[in-house]
């Protein structure tokens, strides 16, 4: 369901009387309470785990001889194929290099560093360009930083974390799976319940809500593993 949709549908499960509405946009009322209503779920729902699975992205960019450092916004959303202008963290296991010349047969991990420990390694007194072995993040940005500094084109791929987004306008589509886009809807029944002090909407808001919850977490959340024995 796209956000006119949603909010639509709030509408309905509410019991508002009335119709509609046709459009998000310059709604006051009730109306406009619906709208805010269903926007802020869904922000809510994004910042309930750091790790859904649906706000992990690819990303890749060519990092050039004798240049050792990259803003996300420079680099590319690789499902996408728009900048990364989104990031929230990175998933920095996943950092791979491989010589760009050579291609898949010469990946190889990029471990990361301490910054201060990159900093007085790979950022002091001359250096002489090579194949980048680590990395570090800048701690007053996001900023990435190659130790060594390329001797040539490398290509670096890896993986990050999205940041929660908002629905603005009609058409606008949560970037969850559809089948859990009642979640939603769900969760404004919740500010509508409280607001109008209308108990049955609030407890079928939260009853419908966590049982939906609990199957999209058991899907949308990385499975835990136990790591392997110390002896």
């Amino acid at each position: 369901m796209n956000y006119l949709q949603l909010v639509q549908r709030l509408r309905q499960e509410c019991a508002v009387s009335g119709t509609g509405p046709t459009s998000v946009i310059n709604q006051t009322g009730m109306a406009g309470l619906l709208v805010s209503w269903t926007n802020a779920a869904w922000v809510e729902i994004q910042g309930l785990h750091n790790n859904w699975n649906w706000m992990r992205e690819p990303f890749g960019f060519d990092a050039l001889a004798n240049v050792g450092e990259y803003l996300p916004a420079a680099l590319t959303n690789t499902l996408t194929g728009q900048p990364m202008t989104d990031l929230r963290f990175w998933h920095k296991e996943t950092f791979r290099s491989q010589r760009t010349s050579i291609g898949l047969q010469d990946e190889q991990w990029l471990v990361e560093w301490e910054y201060q420990v990159f900093r007085n390694t790979y950022r002091f007194n001359l250096q002489v360009p090579g194949r980048p072995v680590v990395f570090a993040e800048k701690p007053n940005g996001k900023a990435i930083m190659l130790g060594q500094v390329p001797d040539q084109t490398y290509s670096i791929t890896g993986e990050y974390q999205v940041r929660a987004t908002n629905l603005v306008a009609d058409a606008d589509v949560p970037e969850m799976p559809e089948e859990y886009h009642l979640l939603i809807v769900y969760k404004a029944m919740q500010s509508y319940g409280l607001y109008e002090a209308a108990s049955e909407v609030l407890s079928r808001g939260q009853i419908e809500y966590q049982k939906l919850l609990t199957q999209i977490e058991r899907e949308q959340l990385p499975d835990v593993y136990l790591g392997n024995p110390l002896a």
